[in-house]
């Protein structure tokens, strides 16, 4: 993904209205997820990201609040990129639900990266800052069900089981998947096949 220009899409001028704090938001979250695919989100520094923002860390930390609450707002859009995604899959069925999760995760290389870097980023949160992530996790969540329900015949405690299980999963898959790496992982089969199984096995067991 190409950086965004930082001289033509953020004025260094402190913003003014909350049309102008979106706008600054919105670019330090482009900014961000584009450093994400050459760089691990347990890597990726304040001053990188504000060096491609073409802002001071202050500037960073004013619109974001900290660095840990920009990747994790980068990661509840990447899930709604994932879910949209998802939904398509869901409604092929000649893909089980255990193989759309995971063919579909397997494709999203950062947003798997995100889900293993979340808990200790969660866990340097300001209180405000968590509350925000819960909430945003619980839209994840209810979406996630949503697109699940039609083709799983489970009750709400079950899917709420399912979506805690994908997520860790998906962070202890590719956890290790990045232990030997420099960068980001490269997704493949491996990573895909193994989501696969072990989704396959919970859902049974679910069921």
């Amino acid at each position: 993904m190409d950086l965004p220009n930082p001289q033509a899409a953020l004025s260094f001028a402190r913003a003014r209205s909350p049309q102008q704090r979106d706008d600054r938001l919105r670019h330090l979250m482009q900014t961000t997820r584009a450093l994400l695919d050459d760089t691990r989100a347990s890597e990726l520094t304040l001053g990188e990201i504000a060096a491609a923002a073409g802002l001071a860390k202050s500037g960073v930390l004013r619109y974001a609040g900290s660095r840990e609450a920009l990747l994790l707002l980068v990661m509840y859009h990447e899930h709604l990129g994932w879910l949209d995604e998802l939904q398509a899959q869901m409604h092929d069925e000649r893909h089980s639900p255990a193989k759309a999760l995971a063919h579909t995760l397997a494709r999203r290389p950062v947003l798997c990266d995100l889900i293993s870097a979340a808990p200790v980023l969660m866990n340097r949160l300001t209180p405000d800052a968590a509350e925000t992530v819960r909430t945003q996790a619980r839209d994840i969540e209810d979406r996630l069900r949503q697109t699940l329900e039609p083709r799983l015949l489970l009750d709400r405690q079950r899917l709420v089981l399912l979506t805690a299980a994908i997520h860790a999963f998906v962070g202890s898959v590719w956890g290790w998947a990045a232990i030997d790496s420099d960068k980001q992982p490269e997704p493949g089969a491996d990573l895909e096949n193994t989501l696969a199984a072990l989704l396959r096995t919970f859902i049974a067991g679910l069921q």
